[in-house]
């Protein structure tokens, strides 16, 4: 009787320890996540938000503005310089996908007048991220302003544990502004961190 309840006292206490390592192995094997990005020209942003979905799965959405911006380059520029300096938040086409039902959130976006851009501004502010995982990185050609800063606490004033968050800089030469300064083994550590 007695070596019958010392067993069972056992397997009491062996139980949770064992229910907290299935635990631990099931959080990252099994964590559903979501890619976001906003890109406009060359797609520096798109090229970073490609490469992390292919490494870690998931499902990836492009941002876009209901009312796209102008094609005219210069035209954008000086659109999204208004809008940073106002911090405005444009309509969002629909996105496609539910942000409720994934656990991670990657964010990518360009840098804006030392700033996220707009969409990504729209994005941070419409959504909740309760309970979830948020990592965001950013692409700029040398002035990388507040963004890594303003997206965490953005993310993290709606809920989000902020991980991993990262600056990927290119070139600011116009006829190379897809040429990466970032060296690509750096890439691959950051990306390497999120698998």
């Amino acid at each position: 009787m007695m070596k019958t309840f010392i067993i069972w006292i056992c397997c009491l206490m062996v139980l949770p320890v064992m229910a907290q390592d299935n635990k631990q192995i099931k959080g990252d094997n099994d964590m559903k996540t979501l890619t976001v990005y906003f890109s406009y020209t060359v797609g520096n942003t798109k090229r970073i938000a490609e490469k992390v979905h292919e490494a870690v799965g998931g499902d990836i959405v492009r941002l876009e503005p209901a009312k796209p911006y102008p094609t005219d380059y210069n035209a954008t520029v000086n659109q999204g310089q208004e809008e940073v300096s106002r911090n405005y938040k444009p309509a969002l086409k629909p996105l496609g996908v539910n942000v409720a039902d994934y656990d991670r959130i990657i964010i990518g976006t360009p840098t804006w007048w030392y700033k996220m851009a707009p969409v990504v501004l729209s994005f941070l502010s419409e959504n909740d991220f309760m309970g979830k995982t948020v990592v965001p990185f950013m692409t700029n050609a040398g002035w990388p302003g507040s963004v890594i800063k303003d997206m965490t606490e953005l993310a993290e004033k709606k809920g989000a544990t902020v991980e991993h968050a990262h600056e990927f800089r290119f070139s600011s030469d116009e006829k190379h502004f897809d040429k990466m300064e970032t060296s690509e083994s750096e890439l691959e550590q950051w990306i390497n961190s999120l698998k």
